[in-house]
Order: structure tokens, then sequence, then C-alpha cells
């Protein structure tokens, strides 16, 4: 029964994607999924960006998130925010240092004190994992460093969703498009 009941749920939450938009200011790609569609709980579970699949798809607050299999969404459900990421998925060092949002590459990530924090990523082989090693140059790799880091952003992030709306978007490469929904994109600023 319960395999029966988690399989009804997993069906209504995967229907009707582009119906409405996802809760601002989460960054969601183009297909309105949080992360790129890797499962949220993977990070902690696995230690590692994984790919999720629209069959075991999970809304929670209006944005959409991609799971592996029933497992991780009883995980999801007993605990949405853990597996959050922090920012709203934008990148955790821009957000820290310039306050600007900036989307974060779900393969370049940090769990800092139980939380998901992603990164922003290049798509050549000089600039791939950018955003994370500018994360451990910057904070040395010292978990202080890093919690420090954290605070700052979170500092910014909250003065943001506060209503202090100077957090503007920026897209440093073309396939940055293809990682914000089109009212983020309408908002960004192009870089590139």
């Amino acid at each position: 029964m319960k395999n029966f009941i988690m399989a009804i749920f997993i069906l209504l939450s995967a229907c009707s994607y582009a119906s409405e938009p996802p809760e601002y200011p989460i960054r969601v790609n183009t297909e309105g999924v949080a992360i790129d569609g890797y499962s949220p709980v993977s990070y902690f579970s696995k230690g590692i960006a994984e790919k999720g699949s629209f069959e075991f798809a999970i809304k929670h607050e209006g944005v959409y998130y991609w799971l592996t299999d029933t497992q991780q969404i009883e995980a999801f459900l007993l605990d949405p925010e853990r597996y959050i990421p922090a920012h709203g998925g934008w990148c955790t060092l821009m957000m820290g240092g310039s306050g600007r949002r900036t989307p974060g590459h779900p393969e370049s990530f940090s769990i800092v004190e139980d939380r998901l924090m992603l990164f922003w990523s290049g798509d050549t082989e000089e600039t791939k994992g950018m955003g994370l090693r500018n994360w451990a140059s910057k904070t040395h790799g010292d978990r202080d460093d890093e919690i420090n880091y954290v605070a700052k952003a979170d500092k910014k992030w909250t003065k943001f969703l506060e209503g202090n709306r100077n957090a503007q978007i920026y897209l440093y490469k073309e396939s940055d498009k293809n990682g914000v929904n089109e009212n983020q994109l309408a908002e960004a600023k192009i870089a590139f």
C-alpha cells in the first residue's frame, strides 16, 4: 500500500511542469527544474552530483526537484529544507562576494555545515569547475573560513529576500542561459 501511495504521489507531482512558474528567486533551468535535474539527496547520501529523473520528480514550494528513486523521495519528504541548495541554487561564492546571482553548476559543489553550496562553472577545460577552485582558494580549504564565507553569503541572501533586490543575475557564458527560466533570463545582465 505504501508503494502504491508513493507511486500516485510521484505521478501527481511530476505532472504539469510548465503549468505554473516556480517560486522566485529559486534558480530553475529552462525545463523548470532546480539544480538542472540533479538529485539534491545524492549530494548528502552519496557525496556526488548525480542526475535525477523525471520519473522521480517531487514538487516543493512550487519548485521541481528530480531524485533517483523512491528512497530518495522518502528522504526528501522527511526534511526538504536540508536538501534545498543554499542561496536558491545560485553561486554561493558570488553571493558572498559581489552579491550577484550567477547560476550554480550542479557538478561544482561543496557541503558546508550540512548545507549544499553550488558554484559557477565554465564550459571549457580551463574554466570547468572554476567556481569550486575559487572557493578553495578563498577559503584555503579551512572549515572556519568556509563557514565565515557562507555567513557573508547568507547575510546578502537575507537582504535580497527582504527586498534589497541588488543581487542582479549575471550570466557569464552562453550556456548559463539554459540554467535560468524565462523570467530570470529577462532580468539577467549578459556579461559575455
